[in-house]
């Protein structure tokens, strides 16, 4: 998913490209230091996104975000601005989403995760002291652990804050409940296997089958 970033000042455009750096799914394509660049390189370059600042010379940030609308509704818009007054104005234009610097890591991926859910989602983790984040749709399995989930994904595992339920709300297309205390990633199930009243799923990447509930298996059974 191509995006472009809009702000007369550089270091901003670095530091918005940086974090987005960190989104796999999306591809920085260019930058503009004002409007009339911004409209140019969005005719030219066709990007699905653009992060805008509003407090820019000549054109705002606003009258560039009502042209750029007008030429394509389908256009996201985010605006990134330190004056968080303007964003009445912002949404009056069907602003895609709103951030006020100085902006990080949890916001970007917070709105990402609104704007594109099961396809540019993450989710943060720790590791001693060190942030971790992994994608969504690499999640094979959550389940309940105490206070916590423990999710597993292509390449380890980890123990989050984020409730079985949100994930399952938040990501309907990527999990489905298989248990009261466990969710799978639909796209890996294999097949369903039931052997003397016990009901397991098998998942493509995961060694051993998950169990099911009855009631789980009644409804997976009339879809896969």
């Amino acid at each position: 998913m191509k995006y472009l970033v809009v702000d007369d000042e550089p270091i901003a455009r670095r530091r918005i490209q940086r974090l987005l750096g960190e989104f796999e799914a999306l591809k920085f394509v260019g930058e503009a230091q004002d409007g009339q660049q911004a409209i140019e390189l969005v005719e030219e370059l066709e990007p699905e996104l653009v992060f805008l600042d509003i407090s820019m010379p000549g054109m705002d940030g606003i009258e560039l975000g009502k042209i750029l609308r007008d030429k394509n509704a389908n256009l996201k818009l985010v605006y990134v601005t330190a004056y968080p007054e303007h964003a009445l104005q912002a949404y009056q234009i069907y602003a895609s989403g709103y951030l006020v610097k100085p902006i990080d890591s949890a916001q970007i991926s917070e709105l990402l995760n609104h704007l594109f859910p099961d396809t540019l989602a993450k989710l943060q983790y720790q590791v001693g002291h060190d942030i971790r984040w992994v994608n969504v749709p690499d999640i094979l399995i959550a389940q309940t652990d105490d206070r916590y989930t423990h999710i597993y994904f292509e390449g380890g595992d980890a123990l989050i804050d984020t409730p079985l339920k949100k994930l399952l709300s938040d990501y309907p297309h990527h999990f489905v409940q298989v248990h009261r205390n466990t969710i799978v990633k639909k796209a890996s199930i294999i097949k369903l296997e039931s052997c003397e009243g016990a009901h397991r799923v098998v998942l493509q990447g995961v060694e051993e089958p998950v169990q099911v509930s009855r009631r789980a298996y009644a409804s997976l059974k009339s879809v896969f």
